[in-house]
């Protein structure tokens, strides 16, 4: 396998996973409301549906894309609807205590949440399609998800870490209230631009 394959399937998985997006925002609210390793479960299902997702499409899945065009546009709104729930359920953490027992969103909820998420849908083919060369082997399409998804995996955990180091600073529960709006409403705004891609 060409080293040049490797380094930029390992840029891509990085430069896709620590851009700005609705998995991003909900790792880095997480963070600031509730620490690093509550944001762990959610970080850890993200790489669980992505791995699903690649295997699926690996497997055939992005011809029903081509062939059923309205099944994207069908996965778009289920996903923009689940992002206003989700960009809700930001928002109102602001108005009550941090509590250890408060129910956050877990493995299977951000492993689900990549099935619906728009985002993934049109990230993922990309890389399939640029990235796994025309007969490559098992063992190398295999290889080559790995390393995106091992590159993946950082660049998603930076966010919840920055979220971490604000912890602190926004224990004082008017900031909070303040930045679970804003972090709510640009979750929301970050699947604007989907909702218009044909």
């Amino acid at each position: 396998m060409p080293i040049e394959l490797i380094l930029a399937v390992a840029t891509f998985g990085f430069v896709t996973s620590v851009t700005p997006g609705p998995n991003n925002t909900i790792l880095f609210a997480t963070g600031v409301n509730y620490g690093v390793k509550k944001a762990l479960p959610f970080l850890f299902g993200i790489m669980l549906g992505l791995t699903v997702i690649l295997t699926a499409i690996g497997l055939g899945l992005g011809v029903v894309f081509v062939t059923l065009p309205g099944v994207y546009e069908i996965l778009k709104y289920l996903g923009f609807a689940y992002i206003l729930f989700l960009g809700y359920s930001i928002i109102r953490s602001g108005y009550k205590p941090i509590d250890g027992d408060t129910k956050l969103f877990g493995l299977f909820e951000a492993a689900f949440f990549q099935f619906v998420n728009p985002k993934v849908w049109v990230v993922m083919p990309s890389f399939m399609a640029s990235f796994i060369p025309i007969g490559s082997s098992l063992e190398q399409t295999i290889g080559l998800v790995a390393v995106f998804l091992a590159l993946t995996f950082p660049g998603a955990l930076a966010w919840a870490v920055f979220g971490g180091l604000l912890k602190n600073f926004m224990a004082d529960a008017k900031k909070r209230l303040i930045f679970n709006w804003v972090a709510g409403l640009l979750l929301v705004a970050s699947m604007v631009p989907v909702l218009f891609m044909s």
